[in-house]
């Protein structure tokens, strides 16, 4: 099976062509921020990875190359629901797009394949178990195919968060088709991801194109709660706070909590229900109409809600656990103010929080995805724990280059709005302690995490504590909750770093060996009284 544009269709396009088209079919003047790029990328025919956040845009991405080239282009997506609602997205603007869905009869299929054949479709939106399919192989010898556009690419690692065992026959696929054009569409992909995602899908030298994860609309607050009944009052008070006429969706993390929560809020005279995998069928399809309709003020789910609904009005939305990673959190958070007005999202966490993933966690049998889970969590929970910029947090671990315009923070984040402490230079018995702090991790050289560290400086007589080390009670002296919160600050600001993924480790950098060594000054935000 061998697939080669016509030699009909134009290599180039203009700038005005492109805008044209974008007026014309889609009603925008202008594109996000990194659409053009990634357009740009599959007009000239390069392999691309394109990794654009949730609302991103990413769909118009290979919709509109779509319809400048000849052909149909094939979109190979994981949910019905997605492809149905793009298909319909499509032909409202008077786009012939069709999609090949086990939720069709059989009179639905065989016009689509007809259609498919005789080449009247600019698209066709199909799932990877059916690349498999003996009729579908068939109709493509017939066809031009001038893009494969690969959604939710991420689908591809198998120790990944949502892994699906079809994406790992797309690089077979791919390589018989051969079409003139292949480009992967993610919003959940780290910089060791993207290499290892391409590499799955047989792409050779992609461009890759990371954009526009900074969302200025949407401020990110969190909030350690010291038990689970002051974050349910935290949640009502949020949703009163956000008003009765705006949309709110709460994610929980089992399908318990989302009924107690959804109770809860009823009982506080708000209108609220659940959703969750383990509901009636036409009890998930009643209450996701309700929301979306605006019938009803909030939906309390589990991640079983969310991916290919639009509903660009929420303007709360509440996290009631600690999330799994931050592909999950910003996955979800991207489903508040799409519309591009004003919206937050509250994130309620408690430290038991972490080891009940943690717990999840260690169930899974295959211990890559054990190990891969478990660094993603420990990138949260210590991204929570300080007090540097949320919202710098996540861009330097998607790799976005816009990073680099929060040297001063984002002014849209509780750390931001709210920092805890003044940055200031370290003096007297601050410094004292801070440079206790960095002594005792450069002399335990990476071998114990953050509380071990601090029971040895204290001279712990617990069972399990080392007392060889020179460093062993030379800081009993100093409170336990200054050193904690001096320790953090010590991360925050670059002078000691967390590595390990099971068992994470502390370990001094190079600018805490140089603080150590009297060589620059201790710079950090620190507040005594901060928990």
């Amino acid at each position: 099976m061998s697939n080669q544009p016509p030699a009909t269709v134009a290599s180039t396009w203009t700038k005005r062509q492109v805008y044209a088209c974008l007026h014309q079919y889609f009603g925008f003047e202008e594109f996000r921020l990194g659409q053009a790029d990634v357009i740009r990328s599959i007009l000239q025919g390069k392999e691309t990875v394109a990794v654009l956040p949730t609302g991103g845009g990413k769909s118009l991405c290979y919709q509109l190359p779509a319809l400048l080239f000849g052909g149909t282009t094939l979109v190979i997506s994981p949910l019905i629901a997605l492809m149905r609602d793009q298909v319909q997205a499509l032909r409202a603007r008077g786009i012939p797009a069709a999609s090949l869905d086990s939720h069709q009869d059989w009179d639905e299929r065989d016009q689509v394949y007809s259609d498919f054949r005789q080449g009247s479709l600019k698209l066709l939106y199909v799932s990877p178990e059916r690349l498999g399919s003996a009729n579908f192989l068939r109709s493509l010898e017939q066809v031009d195919v001038p893009l494969v556009a690969v959604d939710e690419a991420h689908c591809v690692l198998r120790w990944g968060h949502e892994f699906r065992e079809a994406y790992l026959g797309i690089q077979n696929f791919l390589q018989q088709l051969n079409p003139g054009r292949i480009a992967a569409f993610t919003a959940t992909a780290t910089p060791q991801l993207r290499s290892e995602l391409a590499e799955a899908l047989g792409l050779q030298t992609p461009e890759v194109i990371v954009r526009g994860f900074l969302r200025p609309n949407l401020e990110l607050v969190d909030a350690r709660m010291d038990s689970d009944a002051s974050r349910w009052r935290q949640l009502v008070a949020a949703v009163r706070a956000a008003g009765e006429r705006q949309a709110c969706l709460v994610y929980a993390a089992t399908r318990q909590t989302t009924e107690d929560a959804a109770a809860a809020l009823v009982q506080a005279g708000i209108a609220a229900e659940y959703y969750h995998a383990g509901c009636e069928a036409e009890h998930r399809s009643t209450a996701q109409d309700a929301f979306l309709q605006n019938r009803l003020q909030v939906l309390v789910a589990t991640n079983a809600f969310g991916m290919g609904i639009d509903k660009p009005d929420i303007r709360l939305l509440v996290h009631l656990s600690l999330p799994r990673s931050f592909e999950d959190y910003y996955q979800e958070v991207g489903r508040a103010g799409r519309d591009g007005k004003p919206s937050r999202a509250l994130l309620l966490w408690r430290g038991a929080d972490y080891r009940t993933q943690n717990f999840l966690i260690e169930q899974q049998p295959d211990p890559m995805y054990r190990e891969a889970a478990q660094r993603r969590l420990n990138r949260v929970y210590e991204s929570l724990r300080g007090r540097r910029c949320l919202w710098k947090h996540i861009l330097e671990y998607f790799g976005d280059p816009d990073v680099n315009l929060l040297a001063q923070g984002c002014g849209h984040c509780s750390r931001c709005l709210q920092p805890g402490g003044q940055e200031r230079k370290l003096k007297g018995a601050e410094l004292a302690l801070a440079q206790g702090l960095l002594f005792g991790v450069h002399q335990l050289d990476g071998r114990y995490g953050r509380s071990k560290i601090l029971k040895i400086l204290r001279g712990s007589k617990a069972k399990g504590i080392p007392t060889w080390p020179t460093c062993y009670a030379t800081m009993k002296s100093f409170p336990q909750s200054a050193m904690e919160t001096m320790l953090q600050s010590l991360l925050d600001g670059g002078y000691c770093a967390v590595e390990g993924s099971e068992y994470p480790k502390v370990v001094l950098t190079l600018l805490g060996a140089r603080v150590l060594a009297e060589e620059a000054a201790c710079q950090v935000h620190y507040a005594p009284s901060s928990r």
